[in-house]
């Protein structure tokens, strides 16, 4: 899992968790006028886009993430829709995405 920087400091919330809200994102990503490439496998489309306060991260099917500082919150917004599911911890939604590494280089047409 990777390491989150808060997108603000309340020391209310301390001990809870970020909110995550992730998209599935089958096609390609143009974010700096050519497309998102995975620097681990090289896939070129079949994100997962994660919303972690103001910053937002890409996750390939291989489980490599990265943050992508050519996302905007603005960007990611424009693609969201209401949450269809919450789940107790990361690494289960990362499975139930099936964005855990197991389907490592496959793609749906």
């Amino acid at each position: 899992m990777t390491d989150y920087e808060p997108a603000f400091h309340d020391p209310h919330l301390e001990s809870r968790q970020p909110v995550i809200r992730a998209v599935p994102h089958p096609d390609e990503l143009d974010a700096r006028g050519i497309p998102v490439i995975c620097p681990r496998c090289r896939a070129r489309r079949d994100w997962l886009l994660l919303s972690v306060g103001r910053q937002v991260f890409v996750r390939c099917r291989c489980a490599h993430e990265w943050h992508e500082p050519d996302l905007t919150r603005a960007y990611f917004d424009l693609h969201f829709t209401e949450p269809e599911h919450e789940w107790a911890s990361f690494d289960e939604a990362m499975t139930a995405l099936a964005f855990d590494g197991l389907l490592a280089g496959t793609t749906w047409d």
